[in-house]
């Protein structure tokens, strides 16, 4: 099985970091592949804007929804969004790992 694990948190010798940890190890002596997706590591832009499609007018009202959906349609993702949505379709599970 393929999994991701989206992991966000700021210092990777924290309790979070110790069960990605440990979760990846488990896992792939499991006989899965993972892959991690260490947003805090990454500098991950968190907030939508504008500046998430490689396409769009200036002058022109930002819409998020439409304008996402747009950029996703037609290829016009920031490089950054393609890479992490390309995993997630490589991914038969997904793991959120992040402090409660």
């Amino acid at each position: 099985m393929n999994v991701l694990i989206v992991y966000a948190h700021p210092e990777p010798q924290s309790l979070n970091g110790s069960l990605k940890d440990f979760a990846v190890q488990r896992l792939e002596a499991a006989g899965h592949r993972v892959r991690v997706s260490d947003l805090y590591a990454m500098q991950w832009k968190a907030p939508l804007d504008a500046g998430d499609t490689l396409e769009r007018r200036p002058d022109a009202p930002f819409h998020p929804s439409l304008d996402s959906k747009h950029a996703f349609e037609n290829g016009l993702q920031s490089p950054d969004i393609a890479l992490e949505q390309e995993k997630l379709r490589w991914a038969d599970a997904v793991i959120l790992q992040f402090p409660l």
